[in-house]
């Protein structure tokens, strides 16, 4: 349910490609240090945008660094750690984790199982150092479950439910002045980050008889229905005092969501 918070690279210019991409390196780099090598698979766009917001929020200013990785071991390549980067290393592992033992019980695929093992010990390592973000992950996670097995069929529930997993996520301090704000904003992304799933996999979930709460919903109803959540997460956004790199940001949240659902309705005109 991750891997739509993204930037639209075509609508970036040189410089915004190279931050967007120095905050994603970052990323990847402090999960191998905090979490070991393995964690570096479960690296994700979603908890970068995390790290832009919450240091674009403070001002904080990108330092850029060149960097080698296994990944690109002959070409340097910048990368910023902000002070947020831990924080969102943390919370990208316990997510990845916690995923991976959603798709196992979903689908009973051995590799996930296999993953999740793998990440455990550190996984439970940030959810000691997280204990309200985790307790929040776990929960809505059952809540989730629970609603798949009674097949629930009014999608806002079970999107609301994943709105306030996300909105815990993006509160690293409860007590921060900019907490309420936080919250909100991560509550309607995820609302809208489930509906998105959710209409992308209906026909896969349909083909293999899986949950997904849309199925009593018409199909010309879910454009409109993502564009309200995307609406309401907008509505939060403008409302925060952004004091750096608001075009970036504003290209993920008004652009960059939209790719996947975007190239998805490109094959099928072609179809």
């Amino acid at each position: 349910m991750f891997g739509y918070v993204v930037a639209n690279m075509d609508k970036l210019t040189p410089e915004q490609r190279e931050l967007y991409r120095a905050y994603y390196c970052g990323l990847c780099a402090e999960l191998g240090r905090r979490h070991g090598q393995l964690s570096r698979t479960t690296l994700t766009y979603d908890m970068a945008f995390l790290i832009l917001l919450l240091s674009s929020l403070e001002g904080e200013e990108a330092a850029l660094k060149p960097l080698r990785c296994a990944v690109h071991p002959l070409k340097k390549h910048s990368a910023f750690i902000s002070t947020f980067t831990p924080y969102a290393a943390d919370m990208n592992l316990i997510l990845a984790h916690a995923q991976r033992l959603d798709s196992w019980e979903d689908d009973r695929k051995l590799f996930s199982l296999s993953q999740a093992r793998l990440l455990e010990s550190a996984a439970l390592e940030a959810e000691k150092a997280h204990p309200r973000q985790a307790g929040a992950i776990a929960g809505a996670l059952r809540e989730l479950s629970l609603m798949e097995k009674e097949d629930v069929t009014n999608p806002d529930l079970p999107a609301s439910c994943f709105g306030r997993l996300l909105g815990e996520v993006f509160v690293p301090d409860a007590a921060s002045a900019h907490a309420d704000a936080l919250y909100g904003m991560g509550f309607t992304l995820g609302r809208f980050i489930y509906m998105m799933d959710a209409v992308l996999d209906l026909k896969d979930d349909l083909k293999k008889k899986r949950y997904n709460p849309l199925i009593t919903t018409p199909s010309d109803r879910h454009e409109e229905i993502l564009h309200l959540h995307m609406a309401q997460c907008a509505a939060c956004f403008e409302k925060m005092e952004i004091r750096r790199n608001r075009e970036l940001l504003e290209n993920i949240l008004y652009s960059g969501v939209w790719t996947r659902y975007a190239a998805r309705r490109r094959r099928e005109e072609k179809a």
